[in-house]
């Protein structure tokens, strides 16, 4: 069902206002607020899912309780034999990834939401439950909207429109959901970072004293690429040199991407190499934008070739960054002095805490290897590989 235009610029609000939340507990709070506001629900309530295979109860809102200390028991996904369980709402949604839309319930037997009723003194007409789906289609919580109320506030079921309105709100939650997650994760090594500033910060005040102000500009503009705008090849063999090394000594995950931009020939060959340039310029922004923390480093590898260098990255981290990435650039209108114009990325990644000085050029050649794969099974794809020792 098509969303009306009103409908579809309040969850462009709402999408901005989700990104903008910075913990976990107020965008989760943000998330219920606005789906119990679009469809007019009497309540609400937000279950994730847990690495024990559950969805645990996290945040409720109801506007006739007074109650806020509500500890619901966590709802297992599975049933004993290890079957998917499909008697509870809840976990039905979120292990068939479909939304449940119950107009009656008093005509369903479920007993969570009666449990639920039961402790909280509370009476359940009508449910709308919507899964909250990861960008490879899992389900990572659900979203439960309770008792849907007309302009006279009498209940009612919720419609198809309330139903497509939520699926919406729900795909954007997710998005925000994981992208919270990823930047919280990244946050538990935020003392290895600060090692990692603190011993660069050394390197660097050992190089001012020996170069000339003068020098250190020219050393700084040859390191960038004229027609992107982002660092060029010579300085990722600098720094890849020096971030290898250091990652042998100190034993952490280090990432190489190498990215390619899909039929680029077609660009230059369609609109003229100043559009292949603009496209170009674009795209790399668009990489270094997503790769930007301190450690992170990004430049131009050659042609339509770019690499990144991801420290301290876990491998499922790097392919879910890289994945984002690919999307992002895929989804996006470029701007460009004819008209605009869309591309397609293929994204090689390869990950190894590095076991000698040896295997240098090899994390390159594998991260050169997984794009190769990607391009001949299909382009506009991430393929990776981890080294272990």
């Amino acid at each position: 069902m098509e969303l009306d235009s009103t409908a579809y610029k309040r969850l462009i609000d709402v999408g901005r206002a989700l990104s903008a939340e910075k913990d976990i507990n107020s965008l989760l709070a943000r998330i219920l607020k606005e789906a119990k506001s679009m469809v007019s629900a009497e309540a609400g309530a937000l279950y994730l899912r847990t690495h024990q295979n559950t969805l645990k109860f996290s945040i409720v809102l109801n506007d006739t309780l007074e109650r806020t200390d509500i500890d619901l028991p966590e709802i297992p996904l599975t049933t004993g034999g290890g079957e998917p369980n499909l008697q509870n709402i809840a976990s039905r949604a979120a292990n068939t990834g479909e939304t449940v839309n119950v107009s009656d319930f008093s005509t369903v037997k479920e007993s969570g939401a009666r449990q639920f009723d039961a402790i909280m003194g509370y009476m359940s007409r009508s449910f709308l439950t919507v899964p909250l789906k990861n960008h490879h289609e899992e389900s990572i919580g659900v979203l439960q909207l309770l008792n849907a109320r007309d302009q006279k506030g009498e209940y009612i079921a919720f419609s198809p429109d309330s139903e497509a309105l939520v699926e919406a709100l729900a795909s954007q939650a997710s998005v925000a959901l994981e992208n919270r997650y990823l930047v919280d994760e990244q946050a538990e090594l935020k003392h290895q970072f600060e090692r990692e500033v603190d011993e660069r910060t050394r390197e660097l005040k050992g190089a001012l004293e020996k170069l000339s102000e003068a020098h250190i500009i020219l050393k700084e503009l040859t390191t960038i690429d004229s027609v992107t705008g982002i660092r060029n090849r010579q300085y990722f063999e600098e720094v890849y040199d020096q971030e290898y090394r250091r990652a042998l000594r100190q034993q952490y995950a280090v990432t190489v991407m190498l990215v390619d931009i899909d039929h680029f020939k077609r660009v230059n060959d369609t609109y003229g190499h100043l559009v292949g340039d603009d496209c170009l310029a674009h795209v790399a922004q668009d990489i270094d934008n997503a790769f930007n923390r301190p450690a992170d480093v990004v430049a131009r590898y050659g042609g339509e070739e770019f690499v990144a260098i991801l420290p301290y990255i876990r491998h499922n981290d790097a392919l879910r960054m890289a994945d984002q990435l690919r999307m992002n650039i895929a989804d996006k209108d470029i701007p460009t002095e004819k008209e605009p114009i869309r591309v397609s990325i293929s994204i090689g990644v390869a990950t190894m805490i590095p076991p000698d000085i040896s295997s240098m050029r090899k994390l390159v050649a594998d991260a050169d290897a997984n794009l190769y794969r990607a391009k001949e099974e299909g382009r506009n794809r991430v393929v990776g590989s981890e080294s272990t020792p």
